[in-house]
């Protein structure tokens, strides 16, 4: 085995080992609070093990004035940024001052204190924690369990991108946990990874996501360029999120990834897109979006003035359009967008939707269209399409993509995209954008905008896809046949054993009529 793979393995044994420490202490504690002391906990351990890292370093760099400069440099955060320290942390909040309360009762309120002084200690943090370690329902002794587990792993010793993974790999469990529930807020990763890769965002991209949820989007495009040795620091993100707990959740997922905690990249609060674009009149490279499906009530009071709706007024009732217009509004001129939405917004009939499809089509703004499989998301089982737009088309030909029959099952009620899932989808749209005849039975097609409204501006894959002639496997075939040709032999047989047994019982059953009847 590889150094490489013996590392995933580590790592992977690590996540594992945690999250069942922290799954057994749950209790009685609803879901969504029980992920929020986690999260909070994951976030005090990280912080703390850099920031006692940085002090080591400091103090070897200096020899015998080591303990002096660091003194001088616990408090002056542009030094600590140098040594990977996002944030000053004072002595309450240390890791190893929440070790002394271990196995004792107030270990519930010293972290809730720890908590507190972070925030006090570092505005960028206010109010994203919610202190509620010391609720009643909470089982301490459970709790000082998962300490003891944190404990005996030093986060600053893990690869760099260690903490964002752990903090990925626990809410992608949270929300599968929660399924219905939680899960709208949280696009799987395998999802993520292909729109994405599709889009290839370049070093120096505005990224933008209007419904952002726990930010996942933002983290998988920093880790594309940095997969492709591309320089991230040029990378700037925007996103918004209705949802004030969610807004926090993405806020900590960016600072844990990487991102500047100082950076307004999710506006200075939550906030529906619809009633207030917190972005301004700012327009983006790449959109990246998996909206709510179908939102019935959404913030269209305005909108008969509102420039977003230029193609024309959603239906107020379903915001599924209100979404495609907003995000084709916030493209720049060579902007390209990758959007997920439910598969009635392909060939909706109703009058506005499909009037602002046909000028969209006619416009030569939507690139391709991709079938997603079912079972991806934890919210719903409903099979998914992703919508890709493109301010700088070449031609007015759409790409249709069938990509239904693709993914594994993770577990009975999930579907995941694998590395060659990903790969196939993405080679599929780069081939076709360049051959104007491009076809594979089955899977793609590059279509004319002249098919396209002779089938009424209807964007389903399979009107346009040719079907796949499956081969038959004639020795299969005919191993199936015989092998039903045994199994009606033998049913024959059965049955012609049980006639005499079936012909006996009738003549007595007619004995005992004609009995009856002479009775009377």
């Amino acid at each position: 085995m590889s150094k490489q793979n013996i590392e995933i393995n580590y790592i992977d044994s690590i996540k594992e080992k945690l999250w069942k420490s922290c799954d057994e202490m749950r209790g009685n504690v609803p879901s969504e609070q029980y992920m929020h002391i986690i999260i909070a906990i994951i976030f005090l351990k990280a912080m703390s093990d850099k920031y006692e890292k940085a002090g080591e370093q400091i103090r070897k760099k200096y020899l015998n004035d080591g303990e002096r400069k660091w003194l001088l440099a616990k408090k002056d955060l542009n030094l600590l940024k140098r040594y990977d320290v996002q944030f000053i942390v004072p002595e309450s909040a240390s890791w190893s001052n929440i070790q002394k309360y271990i196995s004792k009762e107030e270990i519930g309120i010293k972290i809730d204190e720890a908590l507190l002084a972070l925030e006090e200690q570092n505005n960028s943090l206010k109010g994203l924690f919610e202190k509620n370690f010391s609720r009643e329902d909470l089982d301490k002794q459970r709790l000082s369990k998962v300490i003891k587990q944190f404990s005996d792993i030093n986060f600053s010793e893990l690869k760099e991108d260690f903490i964002g993974r752990l903090y990925e790999y626990f809410l992608g469990n949270f929300f599968r946990k929660q399924g219905q529930n939680g899960g709208e807020f949280y696009t799987p990763q395998s999802i993520v990874e292909l729109m994405v890769a599709i889009l290839a965002p370049d070093s120096d991209s505005k990224i933008y996501d209007p419904a952002c949820g726990t930010g996942g989007m933002f983290v998988q495009a920093k880790k594309y360029l940095e997969k492709h040795k591309k320089d991230v620091t040029q990378m700037r993100v925007y996103g918004q999120e209705f949802s004030s707990t969610t807004w926090k959740l993405a806020k900590i997922n960016l600072i844990l990834n990487g991102f500047d905690p100082d950076d307004t990249y999710l506006g200075s609060k939550a906030e529906s897109t619809f009633k207030e674009d917190l972005s301004g009149f700012e327009q983006f490279d790449i959109v990246l979006a998996n909206p709510p499906f179908n939102l019935k009530i959404w913030e269209n009071e305005n909108a008969s003035d509102d420039p977003r709706y230029k193609w024309g007024l959603p239906p107020t009732k379903n915001a599924n359009y209100a979404w495609l217009s907003h995000i084709l509004y916030k493209l720049n001129e060579n902007g390209r967008a990758a959007v997920i939405l439910a598969n009635g917004a392909l060939s909706s009939s109703q009058k506005e939707e499909l009037s602002i499809r046909k000028k969209m089509l006619e416009e030569n703004k939507i690139e391709a269209i991709i079938s997603l499989p079912d079972k991806l998301f934890y919210t719903t089982g409903i099979p998914a399409t992703i919508w890709i737009f493109n301010n700088n088309k070449l031609n007015d030909d759409v790409i249709f993509i069938n990509a239904e029959n693709l993914g594994e099952l993770a577990t009975k009620k999930l579907r995941v995209f694998n590395t060659e899932n990903i790969n196939e989808i993405v080679s599929a749209y780069n081939d076709a954008k360049l051959n104007k005849d491009f076809s594979i039975k089955g899977f793609a097609k590059r279509v004319s905008l002249n098919e396209i409204k002779e089938n009424d501006y209807s964007l389903v894959p399979g009107r346009y896809i040719d079907l796949l002639e499956e081969e038959v496997d004639k020795e299969q075939l005919k191993a199936e046949i015989l092998e039903i040709q045994n199994e009606l032999k033998i049913l024959f047989k059965e049955f012609t054993d049980l006639i005499p047994d079936v012909e006996k019982s009738i003549e007595q059953a007619i004995k005992f009529a004609d009995g009856q009847e002479k009775e009377k």
